[in-house]
């Protein structure tokens, strides 16, 4: 009786899932808020006044830089044009006719330039009315989408210089940071910056910095300093759902380190302090002096090859890609269990089940 005793109170090997932690890069990282804003929110105005005669899109249309969008009562204007263009067409014809008679001597050189002129003040005049029929047409400046077209239908009158008219592209945005003041030191042209979305804290968008104010932000109410600056970043908008005037959450990267990077997996929390279990063999775990007589009598049967879990206290960044950076509690080559930690305490006996 007394051996089946002994052999239900020896310690049990609890199998685990384990890593050696290896040296990782991190990037160095300041977090700052945002406002997304549009380069290509194009406001369109009429150059001249008049009533819509033709709207040829709808709103949410997709259209090309030049096409045209919204034609004004140009009756008028397509006369003066179609006038202008047989004008110019008798005088061109007329002046080609002096010059071949000057070249044959049957018209004098006066004459020649006398109507060379003349055509040319009518290409001018056409030119003009060519101008002035294009105005009374509104074109894209950009490609994009078309707005809110509220107001904008046949008949209604269009006011030089006033318009709540539309196209956007949402392609290409810019993103206003503010920084702390402390930190601006450390911002320069061209550091990647990281869009977050808030609720998976996934990547939604990448850029880089591409201004850099020399002055800090003030409050527009009162003009006192706000001791932040405020950056722009610019990036290609890939995905969906990014709208100008949006805030947004980011991190721009202003270095990399080197550290020793511990799986989130591996990591546990007791009153917000991290900590994990090290695997260390048993014959270094029995020498510390705080093992008790019990436990070393106790762990005493188990083989040589034993690992023991040792209740490890942890000093950590911020969490990047799965894996936290180490300030302190493990060194590069430490065996740590990736599963099972849960169940662990300090001294239970391990055995590995896999390694990765």
């Amino acid at each position: 009786m007394a051996g089946c005793h002994n052999k239900s109170s020896a310690p049990q090997a609890f199998p685990v899932d384990v890593t050696r932690i290896q040296v990782r890069d991190f990037a160095e990282v300041i977090e700052a808020e945002g406002t997304l804003i549009n380069p290509g929110y194009i406001k369109l105005t009429p150059q001249v006044s008049g009533l819509i005669t033709k709207v040829l899109v709808k709103e949410g249309d997709s259209v090309t830089s030049g096409q045209v969008l919204v034609v004004l009562d140009n009756a008028q204007e397509i006369a003066e044009f179609k006038t202008a263009q047989a004008q110019f067409k008798e005088a061109d014809l007329h002046a080609k006719r002096i010059q071949w008679l000057f070249k044959k001597g049957a018209e004098s050189k006066e004459s020649a330039e006398e109507a060379r002129v003349a055509a040319i003040g009518k290409k001018s005049n056409l030119v003009a009315k060519q101008e002035a029929l294009d105005k009374r047409s509104i074109r894209s400046p950009i490609n994009g989408i078309v707005g809110d077209l509220s107001g904008v239908n046949p008949g209604q009158y269009f006011e030089q210089g006033k318009s709540n008219f539309f196209v956007v592209n949402n392609e290409n945005l810019s993103i206003d940071l503010s920084v702390p003041a402390l930190q601006a030191s450390k911002i320069k042209l061209g550091q990647q910056v990281k869009m977050l979305d808030e609720s998976k804290n996934d990547v939604i968008g990448e850029g880089e910095i591409a201004f850099i104010p020399p002055y800090f932000e003030s409050d527009s109410s009162n003009y006192q300093p706000l001791n932040t600056l405020r950056v722009r970043a610019v990036f290609v908008n890939e995905k969906a759902g990014l709208r100008p005037m949006q805030l947004i959450r980011s991190k721009i990267v202003i270095g990399n380190q080197r550290h020793p990077g511990v799986p989130a997996t591996a990591v546990l929390f007791k009153a917000q302090q991290p900590y994990t279990y090290k695997l260390i063999p048993i014959q270094s775990f029995l020498k510390n002096s705080d093992v008790t007589p019990q436990q070393k009598k106790s762990m005493s049967t188990l083989p040589s090859t034993t690992l023991i879990a040792v209740n490890t206290p942890l000093k950590l960044g911020n969490l990047q890609d799965d894996y936290f950076p180490v300030v302190s509690g493990l060194t590069v080559g430490d065996l740590i269990p990736i599963s099972g930690s849960a169940v662990l305490a300090n001294g239970t006996p391990v055995s590995i089940r896999s390694s990765k």
